[in-house]
């Protein structure tokens, strides 16, 4: 059964989150045909391989701490912090203690 997403104008909080939406998996919290938003969990240890994704990225780290590959360079990430991946650029994650990501991808331009 698949979750539902966030309707229009909804509030919702990416720690509490709301009913039916479990709190320990990594699930979309919007997709609509320019963007997706992923609310990410990733438990203490797990690493992401290098991969890269067709559409522009920003990640906040919402609780946590992680680190993010990108390109040949380490970047930290604890809560409030934001980072920014042009499209197509590689990037690796591995979580340090578990941590909770918002992701969004943009879909829509494709210059």
């Amino acid at each position: 059964m698949s979750l539902p997403h966030v309707s229009s104008g909804e509030v919702v909080n990416l720690q509490s989150l709301k009913p039916n939406m479990p709190g320990d998996s990594t699930f979309a919290l919007v997709k609509t045909s320019d963007m997706e938003v992923i609310r990410m969990v990733i438990h203490q240890g797990k690493k992401i391989p290098e991969h890269k994704v067709p559409g522009q990225i920003s990640v906040q780290c919402v609780t946590g701490h992680t680190s993010f590959g990108v390109g040949s360079e380490t970047r930290e990430l604890a809560p409030g912090d934001w980072l920014y991946l042009d499209r197509n650029q590689p990037h690796s994650l591995e979580a340090i203690t578990d941590s909770v990501l918002l992701v969004t991808v943009l879909l829509a331009s494709r210059d």
